[in-house]
């Protein structure tokens, strides 16, 4: 070995001398470098770590908000088609009520025209009646002139009227 130092030329105190020089190079990029960075890679690493569990908290809340917003258009839908239904059984019954009301508007309307009908026909044969007398009476004076008293002429004129009145 003593011809391998000689051989390189090797100083056991330049050895020592360039460990030491060596390890306190080693102490301080460890203390000053190494240290600090460790320190901010885990805290980077906390970080991303924290960052991805909050990205799939939101991404489960997304979700269930989604979720939750389907189920309110459901709800909604059926509302709206409940809602429809109703609207459209209102409308039936309210056509019903105006179609009864309208029948027995127009019922009134036609027993109203047939009471006038058969109150013009009353008087119109009333006035028929009359005229008949009038021409009755005027014939029976013209054709009997003045034979036939006035109580006869009565009793004829009823008489015939009688006879109108059956036909």
């Amino acid at each position: 070995m003593g011809e391998i130092i000689s051989t390189f030329h090797l100083d056991w105190k330049i050895i020592i001398a360039q460990l030491v020089n060596f390890a306190i190079v080693v102490w301080v990029l460890w203390f000053f470098a190494l240290k600090p960075l460790t320190k901010t890679m885990t805290e980077r690493t906390t970080k991303i770590e924290q960052s991805l569990k909050n990205a799939d908290k939101i991404q489960q809340e997304l979700q269930a908000s989604q979720k939750e917003r389907e189920e309110k258009l459901v709800t909604a839908r059926k509302e709206a088609e409940q809602i429809i239904a109703a609207a459209a059984g209102i409308a039936e019954k309210q056509r019903q009520e105006t179609l009864q009301k309208v029948k027995a508007e127009v019922g009134k309307t036609v027993e109203l025209a047939k009471e006038q009908i058969a109150a013009e026909k009353v008087k119109m044969i009333a006035e028929v009646k009359t005229e008949i007398v009038d021409l009755v009476t005027q014939t029976t004076a013209k054709i009997l002139g003045d034979v036939i008293d006035k109580k006869i002429d009565k009793g004829l004129i009823e008489k015939t009227l009688k006879g109108m009145t059956k036909k």
